[in-house]
């Protein structure tokens, strides 16, 4: 039954984000734990980052630093590496259980996929039920919708099940926060007018500045990822329950 199937996937939103939330967090005291610890520890002391070892080919030397330069080393690799890897995450975990959605809407009602879709001979011989050729009907579905804009994904949801989008500021901050992810993955942080384009009016930097994600801005986006996706969670399972009576 669809509505049990909806509440099963609203239970891993609600778990897989925290899981997110909580491994920030605890990471972050752990950044702060060893700050402090190093501050104890003797001012001789040194510690060697071994390129030499397993970086030989590159031609790198042994890097040394020293105790008091710690907490300085810890500092930067939380502001520029952590909070960018956290926000990388955050948005994939977000695709992935939107999708998942979609995925399950589509397979209660596979009259939903186009009428006119063109599928491989492989995959009709290969399959050794009508529920697998679907099956891969579904995932090429998806697979087209996925680069699409954002806006067109809530759209797409939207034929399959009226009533249960976003407000155009929360689909426009989702938008923003993806766009800032492909920055970071495929861009060095460098905004470029791909961004800005999809960004639109919650674009927060200009082209050639390196994009933040520093501060309040990835917990920001887990409020706004974690909520969205109940909330269509809940609309869903309302109207299908509805439908069931």
């Amino acid at each position: 039954m669809i509505v049990e199937r909806l509440k099963s996937l609203r239970e891993r939103v609600v778990k897989e984000f925290c899981t997110a939330i909580e491994f920030k967090g605890f990471t972050i005291l752990a950044y702060q734990m060893a700050s402090e610890q190093a501050k104890a520890l003797p001012s001789n002391n040194k510690y060697t980052i071994g390129y030499s070892e397993f970086a030989h080919s590159l031609g790198l030397l042994d890097k040394t630093v020293k105790s008091p330069e710690l907490a300085v080393h810890f500092e930067h690799a939380k502001e520029q590496h952590f909070f960018s890897l956290v926000h990388q995450h955050q948005v994939a975990l977000f695709e992935h259980l939107f999708f998942d959605t979609l995925r399950l809407l589509l397979t209660d009602q596979p009259m939903h996929l186009p009428g006119k879709r063109q599928i491989e001979y492989s995959v009709i011989v290969a399959a050794q039920t009508k529920d697998e050729v679907i099956n891969a009907m579904i995932e090429r579905e998806l697979n087209e919708v996925k680069y699409k804009n954002v806006g067109d994904w809530f759209t797409y949801l939207e034929r399959l099940v009226s009533g249960c989008r976003l407000s155009d500021t929360e689909i426009g901050r989702i938008a923003e926060a993806k766009a800032t992810r492909d920055l970071l993955v495929h861009n060095a942080g460098i905004v470029n007018h791909i961004y800005l384009e999809k960004s639109g009016k919650f674009a927060r930097s200009k082209v050639d500045e390196v994009i933040s994600v520093d501060g309040d801005y990835t917990l920001d986006t887990w409020q706004l990822f974690s909520s969205t996706l109940i909330t269509v969670m809940d609309c869903l399972i309302k109207k299908f329950g509805e439908r069931n009576k």
